[in-house]
């Protein structure tokens, strides 16, 4: 299995003295206050500089819909302070998803909802499809978003995506990966996957990349075939650490840790696997996994 692969002029610019002084491009620069309107969110990326900060209004639900269509593609570096508000697809628009990543990206401190990839290229990453570089998402809720693969966010062969802080919930896949699937490697820290759902594997997460799940929560999650929790392929890595893997579901056993076996390996450290149904890792093998 391949969890992934089946497939500025801005509401204010501000530049500083010290830039001009340094003798700083003034692209280089470039802040931006984006007013809370979809609209504006889209010219604001599209007019964007690379290295450029932009900075939503606090509280703001930005909607897309069939007249702003999907989020410009980020080809170039970009940081996004969200100051917690939300950018979701209007559910009567057309299908589509938020964030399709070519470049380095940072994002914080925003819900990200609606977005459905079922139609778009791959298939995959219905809120964040990560397609080369490294993108870091801190204390973001990713929710109610779909795609044939990695409902929620997806990261292709040669990218680093971080997750931190956040919570990545109901979002829906009709293969593998409901929450996420990673073919790169992506490290998730201090955060919730709950109440996913996958149609064959992964309910939260499905691997064939190196993926590490850290001081994390992975519960109520469901698949239709098995890793109701996460489903590692080979040639994956997993290793889930001082983490808790409970209290998901499958049609098949495993219900919490499907390791597909060699050569890839899911290693547990401090971690519990408990209250998974039909079986928390059994019959595939997960070293320190019980039942």
């Amino acid at each position: 299995m391949q969890a992934i692969r089946a497939y500025r002029v801005i509401g204010g610019v501000f530049l500083s003295a010290a830039a001009f002084a340094a003798g700083i491009p003034a692209a280089s620069a470039m802040v931006a206050n984006v007013p809370c309107a979809g609209s504006e969110l889209v010219d604001a990326i599209n007019n964007a500089a690379p290295g450029a900060t932009i900075f939503l209004t606090p509280g703001c639900i930005y909607v897309l819909n069939n007249s702003t269509g999907p989020l410009p593609s980020i080809n170039a570096p970009l940081t996004i302070h969200g100051q917690n508000s939300t950018i979701q697809r209007d559910p009567t628009a057309s299908p589509f998803r938020l964030f399709t990543v070519n470049g380095n990206f940072n994002l914080d401190r925003v819900r990200l909802t609606g977005g459905d990839a079922t139609t778009s290229p791959g298939g995959f990453g219905g809120a964040v499809a990560v397609n080369s570089g490294t993108t870091n998402l801190d204390r973001v809720l990713i929710q109610n978003n779909r795609g044939t693969y990695s409902g929620g966010l997806g990261g292709v062969g040669g990218t680093v995506v971080n997750v931190s802080n956040s919570n990545i919930q109901y979002n829906s896949a009709d293969r593998n990966g409901g929450g996420a699937a990673n073919d790169g490697r992506m490290t998730i820290t201090n955060s919730v996957l709950n109440n996913n759902r996958a149609g064959d594997r992964g309910g939260a997460v499905a691997n064939d990349g190196i993926l590490a799940i850290v001081r994390s929560t992975v519960n109520d999650n469901a698949a239709g075939n098995a890793g109701g929790g996460v489903a590692n392929f080979g040639p994956g890595t997993a290793t889930i650490s001082r983490s808790v893997v409970n209290n998901n579901t499958a049609g098949n056993a495993p219900g919490g840790i499907d390791n597909e076996g060699a050569p890839g390996s899911v290693t547990l450290t401090a971690s519990v696997v408990r209250g998974n149904t039909p079986t928390n890792c059994s019959p595939t093998p997960v070293p320190g996994c019980t039942s």
